[in-house]
């Protein structure tokens, strides 16, 4: 084997049992907090309201970065650049008259630690350099309903842009496929964005010692054996396997490596970790061999240059448009729908009924804050790099738009599919 990637999985092995005892979803998880900052930061009374947290209070109901996701990118998110889309300030806005003095909360549903409190306190400490000097900057933490009572804090807020909070993605899926969370108006709490906006390039590769092509595979009845760790790690697969798709699921495999491992030996003819960061940093010769044929995607292609180098030349479809495939286009819409719903992640958000020159300010300096190298470099070192991407309110909205325009029918099996339906929203 190759030194380099026995060790580079040497090394995602042990990182990978490190953290096997991390919880889903709104279990507690520790999370790593800043260190030294680039630039000067806000002291610690003016970043919190609350006494500074013991370690074991610094906990939240939001998962850590997965390990798959802190070890597959071989380089540095690229900082972004100013571009003519980022909204100007309002003309003839005084912003040191409306917000010189005054103190803006920064209200997270979460507990000390963690990713949305970390962004919070992140966000605060970029945002002091985009607004008056004397603007003071907090975070307040109001746990408890799966983040619901901090959403409720911030639409209950006075609208005059001195309170925003980011909100989890389950309460977008709930208010845009049921649309009875209290106070959660989408068309008018104004989205701001989010700083993990990632929807990711992804692909869906089989070995061409297997096939030379999904249609190869149905012509010759051939069946494409995932390796995974446990089920509902791999949605579109198992839902594809479900609807008899030429899919098996082989269960237990303890991570990447193993994965791809299995791959390489024969042993599973299928796989995703077919991008640049995986099989193109610990498999080259992969590429060398021409081995790998790109099939599908789940949410957005790998770039043209990456599909090239596959081999691969025109459009890659999406999973649910693949021929000869059995399933209802009403069910694969949906999960193409929930996957899509499921980046929409630590939004920021302002509470209905801002003045619209304030909302136009807070625009401009929440872009310049997300853009802002210093920022990008705090995030780095909070370990959230793999994390980072802007994700603008019309991204946002294009998710939600997509998914009130779906049928009823598609609308009820994205619900369902979503884990949503059963949430206390009173």
């Amino acid at each position: 084997m190759n030194v380099h990637r026995f060790l580079a999985l040497g090394a995602l092995a042990v990182i990978l049992a490190l953290f096997a005892a991390c919880g889903g979803d709104d279990e507690p998880t520790a999370t790593p907090r800043p260190a030294a900052q680039p630039t000067p930061t806000p002291t610690a009374e003016a970043m919190m309201e609350e006494p500074t947290p013991t370690p074991e209070a610094m906990m939240e109901e939001e998962p850590t970065p997965t390990p798959e996701a802190m070890t597959e990118q071989p380089t540095p998110t690229p900082v972004p650049q100013p571009t003519p889309t980022q909204v100007p300030p309002p003309p003839g806005f005084d912003a040191e008259e409306y917000f010189g003095g005054k103190t803006i909360r920064i209200i997270t549903g979460t507990s000390p630690g963690g990713g949305y409190d970390t962004f919070s306190r992140l966000v605060a400490a970029a945002a002091e350099r985009q607004f008056p000097d004397s603007t003071r900057f907090i975070v307040q933490n109001l746990p408890g309903a799966g983040q619901l009572r901090g959403l409720r804090a911030v639409l209950d807020s006075e609208p005059d842009g001195y309170t925003i909070g980011p909100v989890h993605s389950r309460w977008f899926a709930r208010q845009v496929l049921v649309g009875d969370v209290e106070g959660f108006d989408l068309d008018n709490a104004h989205i701001l964005g989010s700083p993990t906006f990632t929807i990711g390039e992804d692909g869906f590769c089989i070995d061409r010692n297997f096939a030379s092509s999904w249609q190869d595979v149905l012509d010759r009845g051939l069946t494409i054996t995932v390796g995974s760790t446990a089920p509902g790690n791999e949605p579109a697969i198992e839902f594809m396997a479900d609807n008899g798709g030429p899919f098996r699921l082989i269960y237990g495999y303890g991570g990447t490596s193993e994965i791809m491992a299995s791959f390489d030996r024969g042993e599973t003819t299928g796989t995703d970790r077919c991008g640049p960061g995986t099989a193109g940093r610990l498999y080259p010769e992969w590429l060398e061999q021409g081995r790998l044929v790109p099939i599908f995607y789940e949410k957005k292609p790998y770039n043209d240059e990456w599909l090239a180098q596959l081999g691969h030349t025109g459009p890659l479809p999406v999973f649910r448009d693949l021929p000869g495939l059995p399933s209802n286009p009403a069910q694969a819409e949906a999960l193409e729908l929930n996957l899509l719903i499921d980046e929409i992640s630590r939004v920021f958000i302002l509470p209905p009924g801002v003045p619209e020159d304030v909302k136009q300010y807070w625009q401009s300096a929440f872009d310049r804050v997300i853009a802002d190298p210093a920022f990008i470099e705090s995030v780095s070192v909070a370990g959230y790099a793999d994390d980072y991407g802007y994700g603008r309110s019309e991204d946002i909205w294009a998710i939600i738009t997509r998914v009130r325009d779906a049928s009823d029918e598609t609308r009820q099996i994205a619900l369902d599919l979503s884990g949503v339906a059963n949430l206390v929203v009173n």
